[in-house]
Order: structure tokens, then C-alpha cells, then sequence
């Protein structure tokens, strides 16, 4: 009797690989859509509690919510108003979305914007000023449609002003946008805009682009998570949604 074992041949071992590679091919698009799926519930969660936070502060003062002292664009908020958010359920990855690589909670040069931090600075080593903390600003994944301490100076396009929320109270609330997903470009024509090598204040400082937070293939906006100024959530598909403001293209 031979007792030898018998072993794969080549071919049955390239069989193998191809069957292999087969199911690679066809599982990797549902496990990243899988993936994805799970940052936009993460990311909607985020939205959740801003908007829950801003209700409290709005019900501890007379209806009004935090007004930016400085900042530019709409996904800078002070450093106060992280503070109450921060106290009242939030953290640090409240404010990113996940789907962004290109800004996460551990940042610190996005974490303290307005304190001109180097490359590379580690979280937290260095101080914030605790006084005058409304004057500080952070670079977030999200626009904030509240309203400045001394206006914004910018509007959606083709429009003269926009009522920018600066309480609870409002006529419309359950259609009045109070946060949204960053959801940007660097012209408005979404067939040749990048909305993913957008330049701002990270490229000038340290080459770092600024993007869109939710990208289907192609590079192109899947949609975008909104809290509504009446408290709900929900998505938006890209091909509902519309340039705002530009300079560069904010969409919502």
C-alpha cells in the first residue's frame, strides 16, 4: 500500500487562488459599502448630539444659540462653544466626520486652527487660554448655519443676504438647516469640480486639502448628513442639494 500523501497539483493550487480572488472581488465592494454605512451612522450620531447640545444651550439662554467672535469659513466654531458641547455629551470626535481622513480629533493644528500651532504638534501639548475662549476658533468637519457675533459677510449665490440662524425660534425650523456635513468643491460645475483637493488655510499652511466628507466612487458627494433647527436628522442626496456660498463652493 503506498502510504504517501498525495499534495495539490499546480493547477488545483491556481484553482484555489482564482476562486479566491473571485470572492475578494465580489465581497470588497460590499464590505467597503458596509464600511461607509457605518461612518454616515457615526457621523449622524455626531449631528445628533451638536443638535441636541445647541438645544440646551438655546433653552438656557432665552432661545439664542453660540455666535461665532471670529473664524472664516462655515466649519470654524469657537472654542467656547465646543466647550458646552463637549459638556454636555459631546468630545473631540463629535466634531469630525470619519469618513474624512484629512481631519480627525487628534489634529491639533485643526483642534487649536486659531492658535497658529507647527505641523505636527501633539494634542494637547499645547495650552488653550482659558479667558477670551469666544475669540478662538477650531477648524471642524461640519458647517455651522449659525450666525457671527458680527454677521457673515458672505451669501448663497445669485441671493442678497441669508437669514443665518441665530436662535430656536424660527417660523421654519423643520426646514432651516442648523449643521451640516462639509460638503465642498473648487468650481461649481459638480461634473468637473474636485470636491477633493480643495485649498484653504490647511494647504497654505501645511498642504493639506481640504475635502468632502462623504465620496461615492468616482470621487464624487454621495449626500450629506443634516440636523434640522427643530431637532431631526436627516440625509440628503448630492443630487438634491445645491452651491451655497463660494467662494470656495460650500454645498448643502
Amino acid at each position: 500500500m503506498n502510504n504517501l500523501k498525495r499534495g495539490f497539483t499546480l493547477i488545483e493550487l491556481l484553482v484555489v487562488i482564482a476562486v479566491i480572488a473571485l470572492l475578494m472581488a465580489i465581497l470588497m465592494p460590499a464590505l467597503q459599502m458596509a464600511k461607509e454605512q457605518a461612518k454616515k451612522i457615526t457621523c449622524s450620531n455626531n449631528l445628533k448630539q451638536i443638535g441636541i447640545s445647541l438645544h440646551m444651550y438655546g433653552n438656557e439662554n432665552d432661545n439664542r444659540l453660540p455666535l461665532n467672535e471670529s473664524g472664516n469659513w462655515m466649519w470654524d466654531i469657537a472654542y467656547s462653544t465646543t466647550d458646552y458641547i463637549i459638556a454636555t455629551g459631546g468630545d473631540r470626535k463629535t466634531f469630525y466626520c470619519p469618513s474624512d481622513p484629512l481631519k480627525t480629533p487628534d489634529m491639533a493644528i485643526l483642534w487649536q486652527f486659531s492658535q497658529s500651532l507647527p505641523f505636527g504638534t501633539a494634542i494637547n501639548s499645547v495650552p488653550e487660554p482659558k479667558t477670551n475662549r469666544g475669540s478662538q476658533f477650531r477648524v471642524t468637519g461640519y458647517f455651522w448655519m449659525m450666525d457671527t457675533v458680527n454677521g457673515r459677510s458672505y451669501h448663497p449665490e445669485g441671493t442678497p443676504t441669508k437669514d443665518w440662524v441665530k436662535t430656536l425660534t424660527h417660523k421654519q425650523a423643520a426646514s432651516t438647516e442648523l449643521v451640516t456635513d462639509a460638503t465642498l468643491s473648487s468650481t461649481s460645475d459638480p461634473e468637473t469640480a474636485t470636491f477633493t483637493e480643495v485649498h484653504g488655510g490647511s494647504w497654505s499652511n501645511w498642504q493639506i486639502p481640504d475635502r468632502t466628507n462623504h465620496l461615492r466612487r468616482g470621487a464624487k458627494p454621495a449626500g450629506a448628513n443634516i440636523i434640522f433647527l427643530d431637532g431631526h436628522n436627516e440625509w440628503r442626496h448630492f443630487s438634491e442639494m445645491q452651491v451655497r456660498v463660494s467662494p470656495p463652493y460650500h454645498w448643502w
